[in-house]
């Protein structure tokens, strides 16, 4: 194809196809749709209880302490185990 050939082509091409500012580019990306959620499947979040926290950061204290940590890495799981012996002791005493 020659470029005299070509060129009523292209003008063709320009005339069927709108130009777009960058703004105008950005709004439709903006308030596109997004297709691709729709294969995802929704995952239901297993519910840890405080008492199993409790156990599982007594765990890893007890790890940490062995490996001999730092004392305020000790320390921020001490107060996270006391957090959820706290959370654990209140849900009881909510059930009485």
């Amino acid at each position: 194809m020659s470029n005299t050939e070509a060129l009523p082509w292209a003008v063709d091409s320009l005339a069927r196809n709108k130009i777009l500012t960058d703004n105008k580019i950005f709004m439709r990306t903006v308030t596109a749709v997004d297709d691709d959620d729709d294969d995802v499947t929704p995952v239901n979040p297993i519910k840890i209880s405080h008492f199993e926290a409790v156990a599982a950061v007594n765990t890893s204290l007890e790890w940490v302490e062995e490996q001999n940590f730092e004392a305020h890495e000790i320390m921020l799981l001490r107060r996270l185990r006391d957090r959820a012996f706290e959370l654990k002791i209140g849900t009881v005493a909510q059930k009485h």
